[in-house]
């Protein structure tokens, strides 16, 4: 009988992946190319790993009968198709494999752009037709144009190295990156709206999040330059098809290349079908012969690395703790991990630092996880789900983010509490927060006394202190019909500064948004999500 770690490749995967795997010399491969899922339900009792693509489906049903399973890894970034929560429960890690296909889809995107640029499919279905049209289809040159570049993660930054060597002008926009860690690429860094102001290309390379949903919308087409060409081949939802199409209509947007879709395949009656400036591909992306091979070499030595060593490389759930400290730190878990997705949200510039200090009787436990979870929740804003508790600190590195932590040991007498002091390389804001019997407790920010929960949509706002303030923030809340589930308030002197947290039942409108900042004693306006 073997020894070896048996692992069933369920879908296809390009041969080199299978030949790593096999020349490990740890592994027993079962390689299925395609496996319905009445058969993965039968055999997948006998494997110890799983290898899958898009189309078997890790659900529920399928973990409850894997009574050997360690390790399931999706052969590419995806994994919708893999039930995260089931397989966590039971102790099996999730990967996948993100990196292969940088290249292949940055290569999409501007293949998109010179196809939207240069009309080449709409020339192409024309001579297709017998037809000699021309005229018609006159276009526009890449070369001295300049393209916006939203999202500077791995795709991005391949796109704005490509397109420096097309002699464009390049700008840059990444809010989660600090300015010294791009300042290589030697592209202009600057904001959303310049972009939007100034860009003849715009292209979209971040994950799909609550901050990066819509972020072309209805209500700001009016903020692009016009004649602007939109690509996204990043995820759908990012840029509102209806938006899009409408910008079309309006002559705002002159083309648009579209690989990506809120629903895949898309419904018949989605906006952008029948508009010949959208070009439209179907999840190309990652869709050629050295993608492939790629994601498979990534994928088979992950497993490898796995089998030999127990590292998980891209795990996308949490790794295993004692189960009874793990009780015990679960709160001040929670805790960390929204204050990280607080402090992402709350500097004037990208977070460049951030320090943690604990005190009081919780410095007895093992504390390392609390300072992963901080790490995951300051790049969650930026990354989504691509970030996870396995890769945070690495990718922490190497976005030039530093993490810290000291645990005061001679403080085990104290009440348990924790401090934490955020830069952005210009300024710093120092917290306070702890646990108590309902949950994670901000206390004070820049020793200021602010009593609040981190959680849900959140308005942080420092304000000069002046009459009327309170009132006219509940006014132009309460006319956009968001209603305030509480407000809490602090102040260093009276006549001074003050500062103000707003816990809201709903999401605000960028239109408020931009009416609260234009009020004379607004000094700093910061919207959370948490």
């Amino acid at each position: 009988m073997s020894s070896k770690f048996k692992v069933l490749i369920a879908d296809n995967l390009d041969s080199e992946g299978v030949e790593i795997l096999e020349k490990s010399g740890l592994i027993e491969v079962d390689f299925r190319k395609k496996t319905s899922r009445e058969e993965l339900l039968d055999i997948i009792p006998q494997y110890d790993g799983l290898i899958v693509r898009s189309a078997s489906k890790v659900d529920s049903e399928v973990v409850e009968r894997a009574s050997r399973l360690k390790v399931v890894i999706r052969a590419g970034v995806g994994v919708d198709n893999i039930d995260i929560a089931a397989c966590s429960r039971k102790g099996i890690v999730v990967m996948n494999a993100p990196a292969g296909n940088s290249v292949s889809t940055a290569e999409h995107a501007l293949a998109l752009m010179f196809a939207v640029a240069r009309k080449i499919p709409q020339a192409h279905m024309s001579m297709h037709a017998k037809k000699w049209e021309k005229a018609k289809f006159t276009g526009t040159q890449l070369t001295g144009k300049t393209l916006g570049v939203i999202g500077l993660g791995r795709i991005g930054k391949e796109v704005a190295i490509r397109a420096l060597g097309l002699k464009m002008n390049v700008l840059g926009y990444d809010p989660y990156i600090p300015r010294e860690n791009l300042e290589y690429l030697q592209i202009e860094l600057t904001t959303l709206d310049d972009i939007f102001r100034r860009a003849d290309f715009i292209t979209v390379h971040t994950p799909l999040t609550e901050s990066t949903s819509h972020m072309i919308n209805l209500n700001n087409l009016h903020k692009l330059k016009k004649g602007v060409k939109i690509i996204n081949c990043a995820r759908g939802g990012i840029f509102e098809e209806k938006a899009l199409a409408e910008g079309i209509k309006q002559g705002i947007i002159s083309g648009v290349g579209i690989d990506v879709f809120v629903e895949e395949p898309p419904s018949p009656d989605m906006p952008l079908y029948g508009l010949e400036e959208a070009v439209l591909t179907p999840h190309l992306g990652a869709s050629t012969d050295e993608a492939q091979l790629e994601v498979a070499k990534e994928t088979a030595q992950s497993m490898v690395e796995f089998v030999r060593s127990g590292v998980a490389r891209n795990s996308l759930n949490f790794p295993t703790l004692d189960a009874e400290e793990m009780g015990m730190l679960k709160p001040w878990f929670h805790l960390c991990e929204k204050l990280g997705v607080f402090a992402a949200q709350v500097m004037p510039e990208a977070l460049s630092s951030v320090h943690m200090e604990l005190r009081g009787a919780i410095v007895t436990k093992n504390l390392k996880a609390l300072e992963i979870a901080l790490t995951k929740g300051v790049l969650t804003p930026a990354l989504g789900e691509e970030v996870n508790l396995v890769n945070a600190p690495l990718l922490a590195k190497q976005r030039g983010l530093s993490i810290s932590s000291f645990v005061a040991e001679e403080t085990k007498e104290e009440p348990s509490r924790l401090r934490l002091v955020l830069g952005d390389g210009r300024r710093e804001k120092v917290l306070v927060a702890t646990v108590d019997s309902l949950g994670g407790l901000v206390m004070s920010i820049n020793d200021i006394p602010l009593e609040f929960r981190p959680e849900g949509h959140m308005l942080f706002i420092r304000n000069k202190d002046v009459p009327k303030v309170v009132g006219e923030l509940g006014l132009l809340l309460g006319e956009a019909n968001v209603n305030i589930a509480s407000l809490h308030l602090g102040r260093d002197v009276k006549g001074g500064t003050a500062m103000t947290i707003i816990s809201l039942d709903d999401a605000v409108p960028p239109h408020v948004l931009e009416k609260i900042k234009a009020k004379d004693y607004i000094v700093e306006l910061h919207y959370i999500t948490i």
